[in-house]
């Protein structure tokens, strides 16, 4: 008798049939996916870097050890920048999702990349937005170049971003 008064006090609003939560993520309403190109300037302003590093290095290097010497030691590092940079353009997102309390973003194989809430944004005139996302007591922060939306959705994040920086900075 005791069993069933402690099953009958649970709210019946709470648990489904299936025994699940009702208000967990399987049930909660999805934003609509946003596709996110690779970034050409973004990308540019990237493998320049790599360059003038190189050169730099080389031209360091070959004061001390002469141009023929050098010459290996800044390949390697050229190509160390350029594996860096592959990783790099693996790991950025491919889809967001933007909802009125979440921003979630997601690779090819569709693993979540940041899936939490908007706290603090950046934003460089029209050409790139700096996202920090907080998802259980840990921030990431993700690069949103211009050319890597359509306008319109460039500009939704943005507010977004705006309207989270200004909730998280009032608490």
């Amino acid at each position: 008798m005791i069993a069933t008064s402690d099953t009958a006090a649970a709210p019946a609003q709470l648990h489904s049939p299936a025994g699940r939560d009702s208000i967990s993520d399987t049930r909660r309403i999805r934003a609509p996916r946003i596709a996110l190109r690779p970034s050409r300037a973004l990308h540019a302003v990237l493998l320049a870097g790599v360059l003038i590093a190189v050169a730099a290095f080389f031209t360091t290097l070959a004061s001390w050890l002469g141009a023929w010497r050098a010459l290996p030691l800044a390949l390697a590092l050229g190509a160390a920048g350029l594996l860096a940079f592959q990783a790099w353009r693996r790991a950025q997102p491919v889809f967001i999702e933007i909802g009125t309390d979440r921003f979630a973003a997601f690779s090819r194989v569709g693993a979540p990349l940041a899936d939490g809430r908007l706290v603090g944004a950046a934003q460089w005139g029209a050409a790139l937005l700096a996202l920090v996302v907080e998802a259980g007591g840990r921030r990431k922060t993700l690069l949103v170049a211009a050319d890597s939306l359509d306008a319109e959705s460039f500009r939704i994040l943005a507010v977004s971003a705006r309207s989270a920086s200004g909730r998280a900075s009032g608490r």
